[in-house]
């Protein structure tokens, strides 16, 4: 899905994540890295893929929170490039408690960004 038809912003990360796809009960899940979040969806690079609109358990945790994130996810593309290999998808089934925890972790990424730069994100009164 391209930017332009996210409701939200996704953040670049670099996280350690677990992918089991649902519709194969007898396959193993096998570790992926989370490249760019949102809290609706996220890309996921690995070399191995599972077919499109298949449903897929993607576990993971981010520093602002104890315990792991568990999501059901669908997945929508493949990115099969030289530099990036990898799945999108939107997730279908997330706790609005955890949806939560994404989006504070996405801002409070993004304010740590624009602090870095020096510049703040308001216009003056």
């Amino acid at each position: 899905m391209g930017a332009e038809k996210r409701r939200y912003r996704r953040l670049e990360t670099n996280l350690d994540a677990r992918l089991k796809n649902l519709s194969d009960p007898n396959g193993g899940g096998f570790n992926v890295r989370i490249v760019n979040l949102g809290p609706e969806g996220a890309f996921v690079a690995s070399v191995e893929t599972i077919p499109v609109q298949s449903q897929v358990a993607l576990d993971f945790r981010i520093d602002s929170y104890p315990k792991e994130i568990n999501v059901i996810a669908k997945v929508l593309w493949h990115k099969k490039t030289e530099e990036e290999k990898g799945m999108g998808m939107q997730f279908v089934h997330i706790p609005l408690f955890e949806k939560n925890i994404i989006i504070d972790y996405i801002l409070r990424r993004y304010a740590e960004y624009q602090a870095k730069r020096g510049g703040g994100g308001g216009g003056g009164d």
